[in-house]
């Protein structure tokens, strides 16, 4: 029960990280390559600090880590993690997969019912 909730609130925190529009943004320039925070952040027009509160969000998501830069030692680059996406991408799968298969369940009742209801055709006499 409490690796259940662990887990609930990791999904809480994907999609809450998720929710906002500067911060898919960011992910998507993470695609191409790992950045600086102020590589990444020169596009935005937001403060050091506000695009510093979003990599917090989303390193606490565990959507992007920070890795040491190994030809200084001294400054981070920002990385993407792809085990918690595909988590959140799996879970939304088997969802849309449920309710796709309760939908398809409901249409092949609703064509039945409609069926019994119209009854065998009968011929017209003359």
């Amino acid at each position: 029960m409490v690796e259940l909730r662990k887990n609930e609130q990791k999904l809480d925190s994907v999609f809450a990280a998720l929710a906002d529009s500067s911060r898919r943004q960011m992910l998507a320039r993470l695609r191409k390559q790992p950045l600086t925070i102020s590589e990444l952040a020169r596009p935005f027009s937001m403060s050091f600090a506000g695009v510093a509160k979003h990599i917090d969000v989303l390193t606490s998501a565990g959507l992007v880590r920070k890795v040491r830069d190994p030809e200084d030692g001294r400054s981070y680059r920002l990385e993407l993690q792809n085990q918690t996406l595909s988590e959140a991408s799996d879970w939304l799968a088997y969802h849309q997969q449920f309710w796709t298969n309760k939908l398809d369940r409901l249409e092949i009742f609703i064509e039945e019912q409609d069926h019994d209801q119209r009854g065998p055709k009968s011929r017209k006499k003359n």
